[in-house]
């Protein structure tokens, strides 16, 4: 899948690991690092979807659809899922939120 980043300062977190290790735990930064890794792997959403990995959960309040991955119990990689058609199964693109402190409708941004 093609993995594009909400920000510059996503991106450039996202795209230097070490840099990220700054901001949080290591232990975080490999979870992180696995989680975009296999959704770079995936060729659709779908496929990801079909892995289970990470515990995909679909996030209500967002405009468009977003999904989050579990970094930790608290902690979550958020994602929009840039699809064209109807079904999210076909989705070949996502744009990367940021990590943040998800309690429902509470946010604390880690990073966006």
């Amino acid at each position: 899948m093609k993995i594009t980043y909400a920000t510059k300062n996503v991106e450039k977190y996202f795209t230097n690991y070490t840099l990220m290790q700054k901001r949080l735990s290591l232990a975080w930064v490999r979870t992180i690092k696995k989680h975009i890794n296999h959704l770079e792997a995936a060729i659709t959403f779908g496929d990801f979807l079909t892995l289970g990995l990470g515990k995909p959960e679909s996030l209500s309040g967002y405009e468009n659809i977003t999904y989050s991955l579990r970094v930790t119990a608290n902690v979550r990689l958020i994602f929009e899922l840039k699809t064209i058609s109807e079904s999210i199964e076909s989705c070949t693109e996502i744009e990367v939120k940021g990590v943040c402190d998800y309690h429902g409708r509470k946010q604390n941004w880690y990073i966006s």
